[in-house]
């Protein structure tokens, strides 16, 4: 496995999108709460995901969409999910493509703006 994983350090953000695109997918696993912004850059990458099913990461993520959610400290089903991807370079393309239009649609600053601006009018005349 040492001549296909390597583990880089600190990588500078202006190095991160060309590094999630080298990649095949991207897999993303904390045991606890998390926003997922790794998985949004990946998945606005074109590159799908195997994440925990934890915080954000839920919301983000569409099971069988975008890439699979996996519980957390669950490695059988990481490494299931993982090959399953690996093994399906058709999936892979899919869920990348399906998770940039994901992106595009719904975490796009013009989205979000308007989002909160609804969420403060409901508060304000609640």
């Amino acid at each position: 496995m040492a001549d296909r994983v390597r583990f880089l350090g600190r990588v500078r953000r202006a190095d991160l999108p060309a590094l999630y695109r080298s990649a095949d997918l991207v897999v993303h696993v904390p045991w606890q709460d998390s926003a997922g912004r790794v998985v949004l850059e990946a998945m606005a990458c074109g590159r799908p995901v195997v994440a925990s099913a934890v915080g954000g990461i839920a919301d983000t993520v569409i099971d069988g969409v975008t890439g699979f959610l996996v519980p957390p400290r669950r490695p059988e089903q990481l490494v299931t999910a993982t090959r399953r991807l690996l093994a399906d370079p058709v999936m892979r393309q899919g869920y990348g493509i399906a998770g940039a239009d994901r992106v595009r649609a719904r975490y796009c600053w013009d989205r979000i703006a308007a989002d909160t601006a609804a969420i403060y009018e409901q508060v304000r005349f609640a």
